[in-house]
């Protein structure tokens, strides 16, 4: 007989016990995305009275010795230390020594005599185990080897970095009072705790519970209550929206209801979502589920065909007759794509569905104003994401507030209008955008957003017949297609005097260019002043039609015999001010 009881996060990492991983369970797993969702609901209790998070069912078996293994929970209980270990740092960072020393008793054990670590208060999986060990350490400085006691570490490094690094850089936000409420969120949360007393028993609940998804999920909720309410078809349409959702059907849910009703958060989601389906009707919010998740699905895979299709179903003809806007669009689904920004559906979906339905309004005002403001979520998650790197939820709220405005709407244009106008005052401003613009860098997993930046250069001014995309969302045709070229190369000849201080910024996006990958083999490791000398010259036909290379030979070229630091800083800067001032200006 089991008996769950409701347990902190505080009490378990302060027991006496310490938890393992058992051999029988998957890999560790969680990544940005989770990281992602994990802080938003820790910091929408934040400073609550009275409500704290819930972090679903943790099973333990006690093995009658030292260790309890842990049968469901790993990922979150993992993930939970990683944190702590970031807040940690950030205590330290603020000279709050006291702090990082209570933080560092509830990630590994310690000696009340000495106050010295004596071993984790985790054992995590296999897969991850050296490094976490290593990081969860009270003497870890921050680094992250490739090998631990001459064994290569890489795989699990690369796990595990990425995670910490966002709760780093989340936890660097914090000053010591947030820093401390934050934490009080993190220690409040609580669990449903279920001991069990032996392994038949552990593996018994392990089966069902990860054949189950490790618990009665919402959509299994929502899918029992709409199949108990005889929606006809549902087997088919469940299906479909299943599909549509590409394994993240959680998330679609709460978008979908965020485009109808406005902000949620996850605890309430079930409740919210069945209130609305019982006033709407099940058959009704089954149609609409189904056209949210078409819409779902087009915005991740941002291919044209299914851009196009998506608004013929809507009976939108001025886009889906329309090429030119049909491509206008997907660039900028495939753009938001590519810097993994969701938080723009809710909105978008409801800008739509209020297009679709008041098409007896001026339909080229409205045309316009839908087509405005995919080119406004790209831009602004451009500029405050992807270059001043902060986090897409800061406007979760508001796409929230305007995806009921939308909704509510009997003109498109005033409400597209407002809505920018919001997003500009949220917008970075030019001062830090050219700055972190400047920083940018050439690495090979960069070569996406290079290729996007150069692309957009080329291109801003030109209608959509007349581009010529140097990005493309595929990574095998981007690379067939299009690679970096570094003005200045990366390895120069020997008669090629260049100051070390150069050679350090050789990398930076200042001296770089995008393009065809048979001219940048042409182009060698050519001096810069060759290869002007070749790009005007036998090279001329090959990028001709690229005009921002025309643009950098014109205003560059006088400068190839003596390229060095500061013309490539120079460079940067003027990139980073027209990129600013012009490219990515939200108009």
């Amino acid at each position: 007989m089991f008996s769950p009881v409701r347990a902190r996060i505080e009490d378990i990492l302060n027991s006496p016990q310490q938890f393992s991983i058992p051999i029988y369970q998957r890999d560790y797993r969680w990544g940005r995305e989770e990281a992602l969702e994990l802080i938003e609901d820790l910091k929408n209790y934040q400073g609550t009275e009275g409500e704290n998070l819930f972090l679903g069912n943790f099973i333990f078996q006690n093995t009658g010795e030292k260790k309890t293994l842990v049968v469901d929970g790993q990922q979150r209980l993992t993930t939970i230390v990683i944190l702590l270990v970031a807040c940690k740092m950030r205590a330290l960072k603020l000279s709050k020594h006291d702090l990082a020393h209570e933080i560092q008793t509830k990630i590994t054990f310690t000696d009340a005599a000495t106050g010295e670590s004596k071993g984790g208060r985790l054992i995590a999986s296999e897969s991850i185990r050296i490094v976490f060990e290593y990081i969860t350490k009270g003497s870890w400085e921050g680094d992250f080897p490739l090998k631990i006691d001459r064994k290569s570490v890489k795989r699990q490094t690369n796990r595990l970095k990425p995670i910490y690094e966002y709760f780093l850089e989340e936890a660097s936000k914090l000053e010591a009072p947030e820093l401390s409420c934050f934490l009080r969120a993190i220690y409040d949360s609580f669990t449903v705790r279920i001991d069990i007393g032996n392994e038949i028993d552990a593996l018994s609940i392990f089966e069902r519970t990860n054949a189950r998804g490790m618990e009665l999920e919402i959509s299994d909720l929502l899918k029992n209550y709409l199949f108990a309410a005889k929606v006809e078809g549902i087997q088919d349409l469940w299906s479909q929206i299943t599909d549509n959702s590409g394994g993240t059907i959680l998330r679609m849910l709460k978008y979908f209801y965020v485009s109808r009703k406005g902000y949620i958060l996850k605890p309430q989601l079930y409740r919210k979502i069945k209130d609305y389906s019982e006033a709407v009707g099940p058959q009704e919010f089954t149609k609409e589920l189904v056209e949210f998740s078409g819409f779902y699905r087009v915005a991740k895979i941002a291919e044209e065909a299914a851009t196009k299709a998506f608004f013929e179903d809507k009976n939108c003809s001025e886009i889906s007759t329309h090429q030119p806007r049909c491509q206008m669009i997907t660039a900028n689904l495939q753009s938001l794509s590519e810097f993994g920004i969701v938080q723009f559906y809710p909105p978008a979906y409801a800008a739509i569905d209020c297009y679709s339905k008041n098409g007896g309004n001026d339909k080229i005002a409205s045309t316009k104003a839908l087509i405005r403001l995919f080119q406004a979520f790209e831009k602004y998650h451009f500029i405050n994401n992807i270059i001043c790197e902060r986090v897409g939820n800061e406007v979760e709220k508001l796409y929230a507030d305007f995806s009921m405005k939308f909704a509510t709407s009997d003109n498109l244009p005033k409400t597209v209008v407002d809505l920018i106008k919001e997003l500009t005052g949220k917008l970075a401003n030019e001062e830090e955008f050219v700055a972190k613009f400047m920083q940018l860098n050439y690495s090979s997993d960069q070569l996406p957003i290079l290729a996007y930046i150069f692309d957009r250069f080329n291109n801003y001014a030109l209608e959509p017949q007349n581009w010529v995309r140097i990005y493309s969302p595929d990574r095998g045709l981007l690379r067939r297609s299009f690679n970096i070229e570094h003005f200045l190369p990366q390895t120069p000849s020997a008669d090629l005097e260049v100051k070390k201080e150069t050679l350090d910024y050789v990398d930076n996006i200042g001296n770089l260019l995008a393009i065809s990958y048979k001219t940048n083999s042409r182009l060698g490791n050519l001096s810069p002043e060759r290869k002007i000398e070749r790009l005007t010259g036998d090279l001329r036909r090959e990028v001709q039609n690229l005009s921002y290379v025309d643009d950098f030979i014109a205003e560059y070229s006088a400068d190839a015999p003596a390229w060095d630091k500061t013309k490539i800083l120079r460079r940067a800067k003027q990139m980073a001010e027209k990129a600013f001032r012009e490219v990515w200006k939200i108009k």
